[in-house]
């Protein structure tokens, strides 16, 4: 995690908006189960799914993926999955997965059957911006739990309704607008 975190989330849309958390602080909730699929990246490390035309990385190897130089990619556009091996996607869920790399919001729902999974994520430029679909609070929660434990209660009761944003730097917590233009914030705030 950067030495700054910026984060509001969007409750009826089920997505939260972040800036300063990159890829590598992902690891601890994704690499207990399957692995991720990748649709926009310029990763070395991934493997090819040929029915989907995708590439995926199973979690066994999520770690040397974190080691590349995302921030240079630009866009990273992901969704993990679940279960042993990459499972059979079909083509409305490739779909489902192009268009949101391409709009950066799903075309219909967030969770893929085959995929069984959790999250759908749109970031660019690794821990600059990073907008982060999920298919149930719960998994959230796990999440900051395990990469933002200063956030602290009433500041996670806030983001989970959705009230406020928050700006999170030297272990102070303060309320911040809810927007997408996180360069607006940053440049206020850095």
């Amino acid at each position: 995690m950067r030495d700054y975190l910026y984060i509001w989330h969007d409750p009826e849309q089920q997505f939260l908006v972040v800036s300063g958390i990159e890829f590598k602080d992902f690891l601890p909730s994704l690499t207990s189960q399957g692995g991720i699929v990748l649709v926009d990246h310029q990763s070395e490390t991934a493997d090819y799914d040929t029915n989907s035309s995708l590439n995926f990385v199973p979690a066994s190897k999520l770690s040397e993926l974190a080691t590349e130089n995302i921030y240079s990619w630009g866009n990273f556009v992901w969704a993990d999955y679940a279960g042993a091996k990459f499972p059979s996607i079909n083509n409305e869920e490739v779909a489902e997965l192009l268009f949101f790399a391409h709009k950066a919001k799903p075309l219909h729902r967030i969770a893929l059957p085959n995929l069984s999974n959790r999250f759908l994520c749109y970031a660019h430029d690794d821990g600059w911006y990073l907008q982060l679909y999920y298919t149930s609070w719960d998994h959230i929660d796990r999440l900051i739990v395990e990469t933002i434990p200063t956030l602290g209660a009433s500041s996670i009761s806030g983001l989970k309704q959705g009230t406020d944003g928050f700006w999170l730097r030297g272990g102070k917590v303060h309320k911040e607008e809810k927007t997408h233009d996180v360069d607006k914030v940053l440049n206020r705030r850095l």
